[in-house]
Formats: structure tokens, sequence, C-alpha cells
């Protein structure tokens, strides 16, 4: 292969993942109160959200980069699972719609982006329009990333050594021009170019129609692929959406590539029927087929799998950054039941106080066993605990405008302190992951007795976290006494932790800069810790 084909290719990768990164970071600092409530408008339901994807692929004229833009929105914790599932439906609709129409190339709006997205976040002073800047910016380097890679793997007359390659593979099965079909459009990212290169292929190749079909089936997978490098990186829910799409529409394209005479016959008929029987039309319309079926599976079954993936956020698996990146339980329509909206928000109070046990628990595991991939799963977690408390808030304002029932008017003051309360720990918990970032990179070394005592203190913190835990998830009453023990064995042993410490300090055995941070670790642990007894206060004082 050419290198100028090979550079292409990997700057086209490597200008997508970096315009990706930019662009998440864009939406997530810019998606304020405003932002979600528009974006909760145009999603509010199923229905709303397929025109929304189909609006927004049709806006762009490519439908991979409307399935980026949407994982986009996942990552940055603006969409949920349901919300997501919907417009990706309605970004397939919408790429099947523009095979059929002209539209303007997304190419040739990157370099406006790019120019525009970088003067407003290099030379604007307000902080908020730096933001769009970086969001025009990673949108602008996206569409030329794509574009790069549209242009390197684009045959020119008729030759590429991709295709001399792979000749062969296309006369021998469906399923392997399916796969092949897949692999030009995931490289080349546009539908358009990629039913070109298959009429391309198919005149100068003397290819049937049955293997043009399944490698326009193919097509369509490519694109869902793009999904899964879109989410490389990004939130657990990010990537468990991209493999509801990729399944969705491999369980779509491998029958319709098996059943390929039939379907080649099928948009024959189609082509014929809307006055425009060409061979580009024809395989327009079998790239559309599975498109649309696609976008039928995934609509409905937004539900349940939204569903079945909130169900395993306890698992394991759900503590890389959370299942909803945003409250999945809140909806301003039930604010007319305020018993219910109560509930609803308890139950986003009580997945707020399981975050952060996941986040210490991480936090606690750095202490003794450093492991940088942790990293970014805290910082997911403290992102997540910020788009809860904004959201939660909220609603409980809301709320409590709209009833004047004294069980409401009782409720919601303490739901808000407990709200507050937890996402200061995740602040404070993001503190002391900064700390030990900082003893790590700046080569500090603890003592023995120090690391022991620290870790000691550490996890005395897990036993009051997981406890305060229990008391935001159990309506169970809770003796006061209980409280006062575990306070008093919590600071008798940070007591008899600083008390060594200051031995250790006036023996010569721990230096100034190690004392420092000890004494700032020390301390956020302790802070972790008030506030997990206020949380509990304000239960006890809510079931007496």
């Amino acid at each position: 292969m050419p290198l100028s084909i090979l550079e292409g290719a990997l700057g086209g990768i490597g200008l997508f993942l970096l315009g990706m990164k930019l662009m998440s970071d864009g939406i997530r600092s810019i998606a304020d109160d405003r932002v979600r409530n528009v974006l909760l408008q145009v999603t509010a339901n199923r229905y709303l959200s397929l025109l929304f994807g189909a609006a927004m692929t049709l806006a762009v004229s490519s439908g991979s980069a409307a399935i980026v833009f949407t994982i986009g929105l996942i990552n940055g914790g603006v969409l949920n699972v349901h919300q997501a599932v919907c417009v990706l439906a309605g970004v397939l609709l919408g790429t099947s719609v523009s095979l059929h129409l002209n539209l303007i190339p997304y190419s040739l709006l990157s370099g406006f982006f790019i120019l525009g997205g970088f003067l407003i976040r290099y030379l604007s002073r307000n902080r908020r329009l730096v933001h769009y800047g970086t969001l025009l910016l990673g949108i602008g380097l996206l569409f030329f990333g794509l574009s790069l890679l549209e242009g390197s793997y684009r045959p020119i007359n008729n030759r590429h050594p991709l295709y001399d390659l792979l000749n062969g593979m296309l006369y021998e099965s469906k399923i392997l021009a399916t796969l092949f079909g897949t692999a030009v459009s995931f490289l080349v990212q546009s539908s358009q170019s990629t039913i070109s290169i298959i009429a391309s292929l198919e005149k100068n190749r003397s290819m049937g129609f049955s293997l043009s079909f399944a490698m326009s089936c193919g097509g369509m997978l490519g694109m869902s692929a793009i999904g899964l490098l879109a989410s490389f990186g990004g939130k657990y829910v990010a990537n468990r959406v991209a493999l509801i799409l990729m399944l969705a529409a491999v369980s779509v394209c491998l029958p319709l590539s098996i059943a390929a005479s039939a379907g080649a016959d099928l948009s024959s008929e189609l082509a014929a029927l809307f006055g425009h029987p060409d061979r580009r039309a024809i395989l327009s319309w079998g790239y559309s087929i599975p498109c649309t079926l696609t976008a039928l599976i995934l609509l409905f079954s937004a539900g349940p799998a939204s569903r079945m993936l909130r169900s395993s956020e306890t698992s394991s698996a759900g503590r890389a950054g959370g299942i909803q990146p945003a409250a999945g339980h809140l909806d301003r329509r039930i604010l007319s039941t305020p018993t219910i909206a109560l509930e609803q928000a308890r139950k986003e109070v009580q997945r707020m106080a399981a975050v952060v046990t996941w986040m210490y628990a991480d936090v606690l595991a750095l202490l003794s066993d450093f492991d940088a991939r942790r990293v970014q799963t805290i910082r997911q977690h403290e992102q997540l605990l910020d788009s809860l408390n904004t959201e939660i808030t909220s609603f409980l304002a809301a709320l409590s405008k709209s009833a004047s029932g004294p069980d409401i008017m009782f409720e919601v003051p303490g739901l808000i302190q407990v709200v507050s309360a937890l996402e200061h720990i995740g602040d404070v918990s993001e503190d002391l992951l900064d700390c030990t970032l900082d003893r790590k990179q700046g080569g500090v070394v603890f003592s023995a007795d120090a690391m022991r005592d620290l870790i000691a203190l550490a996890e005395q913190v897990a036993a009051v976290i997981a406890t305060m835990e229990k008391f935001v998830s159990s309506r169970e009453n809770y003796n006061r006494d209980d409280l006062h023990h575990l306070k008093a064995r919590t600071r008798q042993l940070h007591d008899q932790i600083k008390e060594a410490h200051f031995g250790r300090i006036c023996s010569g055995v721990c230096p100034p800069r190690s004392a420092v941070l000890f004494q700032e670790m020390t301390s956020c642990c302790m802070r972790i810790a008030e506030l997990c007894w206020n949380v509990m206060g304000i239960q006890i004082r809510r079931s007496e």
C-alpha cells in the first residue's frame, strides 16, 4: 500500500479520535440546565428522539458523523440510554433518506469549524465561549478526520491496493462480500461514497446484483461499527449503546446477506417504483433496507435495553463511569403527582450514594495498588455526581414549588442537603485522588508506618461510607448511639495517627514535603467522614 494512503488513513483516525475527545469535552462543559432542557424537549419520547436523529443526520449529511455526535452526547451526560437508542434509530432512518437526496457534504464544513473553533477557543476571554470553541474545533477535526479516511480509501481510476488485494473474496460467498462491504464502509465513512465504490466494483468486476446487495448490507454494518470506535475510551454507557447498535445491525444484515437474491429483487422493485431503476439507485435501496429495519428494531427495543442496562448498574462492570450519564428516573411530567415524583427523586439520591461508594472504593484501591486505569474511572464518577447534583436539585426545587403538602415540604429540604453533601464527598474524594497523583508523580515516599496508618484511616472511612449508603438506601430507624460510637472510633483512630505522625516529624523520619502531603490526605479522609455523618444525621432526623 502506498505511503500516502497509509498516512491518510492513520492521520484520519488520529484526527477523528482527537475531534471526538474535544467534542465530548465541549458538550460536557456547555451542557447546563438550558441545554439539557432543550434536548429534553426534543427527545421527550421515542418518536421525537427519532425525528431529532433523522434531522441531525440530514443536517450534517453523514450517518457516521451523526452516530459520533450521539456518542458524544452520551459521554457528555446529555442523553440517557433510552434517548440515545431512539436517536440512533433516527440516524439510521436519516441515512437511508440522505442516500436519495443531494445534500451538502460534511467535508465542506470541516475547515469553517476548525478555523472558527480555533479563533473562539484561543482568542476569547469568555470562559463559556471557550467551551463553545472547543466543541466547534472538535467537530471540525472530526469532520476532517472522516474526510481523510474517505479520501484514502476512495478508488482512483477504479484501482486501489485494498480492492486488488481482496478481489478474489468478492466472488466466494455472500458473507465474505458482506464483510468486504463492512470494511470499505468503515474505512470510507461515507454512505454516498460506499455506494459509489460498490457500483464501480460491480461495473468493472462484473459482479451480480446479489453480491452487490450483500456488500451494501455490509456497508450499513461498517457505518454502525463507527459507533464502537467513537465509544473507545468513553463512558461505560457509551460502549454499551454502541454495542447495542452493532448487535441490531448484525441481526438484520446477516439474514439479508444470506437472502441477498431476494433482497436484490426487492431493491430493484423499489428503485423502479420511485422512477430511478439505475444501478446506483438499486444499490442505494440495498443500503436503505437494512438501515430501516435496524432503526425499527432499535426504536422498539429502547425501553427493554434501558431497563436491562439499569438493572446491571450495581454490577462490577457498572463502575466504569456509571450506566446512566444523567438522572434516569426524573421526568418533569410526573411533578403533577408529588408522591411519585418524590419517590423517583429518592431513587436518584440512592443511586448517587452508590456512585460515591464506588468512587471512594477506587480511590482506596489506588492508595495501596496504583493503577492508572482507575484514575479515569474516578474522574467519570465525579462528573456523574456533578450531573446528578444539578438535575436532582433542580427537580426537587420544581417539586417544592408545585406541591404544598406537609410531607413534601418536610422531605424536600432534607433531600437537597443530602444531595449537596454527597456531591461534596465526591469533590473531596477527587482531592484525595489528586494528592495520590502528586505523591506518585513527585516521587514522594511515605514510611511503612505512615502508609499503614493512612490505609487504616482510609479503610475506616470506607466503613463510614458503607454505613452512610445503608442509611440512604434503607428507611429503617437508626439509633443515634450507633452513630456516636462510629464517630468516636474514627476520631480516636485519627487522633492516634496524628500523634504518630507528629512523632515521625520530630524524629526526622518524615521530611517536610511528605509531612504536608500526609496531612492533606488524612484531612481529606476526615472531611469525607464528617460529610457522611452529616448525611446520616439528616436521615435520622427524617425518620424520627
